[in-house]
């Protein structure tokens, strides 16, 4: 009961933050459109400002989930990146509001604790990416002297230029013209981003395998 009333006030307020923006939403409206008291969001998050960062504490998890099912699984290193991608796009595909809240903040840093935390995220993004592209490199599956950083960013800026410019329009807007755009466009990207770890990773005599 007290979890769910959790998540029901995250959603809600996370809601509200993309539509009517961080700082002009007050914890007495989130609390209404959630059909709360105000000093139940006060118990649960103690501020405003750490509610939002308790939404972006998914992605952390999210780490976890990708971690568990590469141990358990015995898949080319390139397989292991194409899953990172499967899961990240379809992650950013089911997700309401969390991940695009969190791309505005890390532009904003409008909060004290984001920039700890969302760094966090991303550091650990990239060591999982490079402990996987080590692991090919070092088994002659990928190429000696890719970039790492510079491909971890090729994915990560794709992704994230989408979500602002196709998801914006449709949590900002509500129409199902943006929404299907926005689908669309993860779905392109899902197979550029896949196509482009294989030309970037692959030798050119394995390119033809994969």
């Amino acid at each position: 009961m007290e979890k769910d009333q959790r998540k029901k006030i995250q959603i809600t307020a996370a809601k509200l933050f993309v539509q009517k923006g961080f700082h002009a939403t007050s914890i007495r409206q989130v609390g209404k459109a959630a059909g709360v008291n105000s000093s139940m969001i006060s118990y649960y998050f103690k501020s405003k400002e750490l509610l939002l960062l308790s939404i972006f504490e998914p992605s952390i998890h999210d780490l976890e989930t990708i971690k568990s099912h590469l141990a358990g699984n015995s898949g080319t290193e390139m397989l292991q990146l194409f899953y990172m991608i499967d899961f990240y796009t379809e992650r950013v595909m089911t997700d309401d509001t969390g991940i695009y809240l969190m791309l505005q903040e890390q532009s904003l840093r409008s909060i004290d604790g984001s920039t700890n935390l969302l760094d966090k995220i991303k550091d650990q993004q990239f060591a999982l990416f490079q402990d996987i592209v080590n692991a090919g490199i070092k088994k002659g599956a990928f190429m000696p002297d890719v970039n790492t950083r510079m491909i971890f960013y090729t994915l990560i800026g794709t992704i994230r230029y989408i979500i602002i410019e196709h998801k914006g329009l449709w949590l900002q807007q509500n129409l199902p013209a943006h929404q299907e755009n926005f689908r669309m466009a993860m779905t392109d990207a899902n197979a550029y981003l896949k196509a482009l770890l294989v030309k970037m990773l692959l030798p050119d005599h394995k390119k033809f395998d994969n």
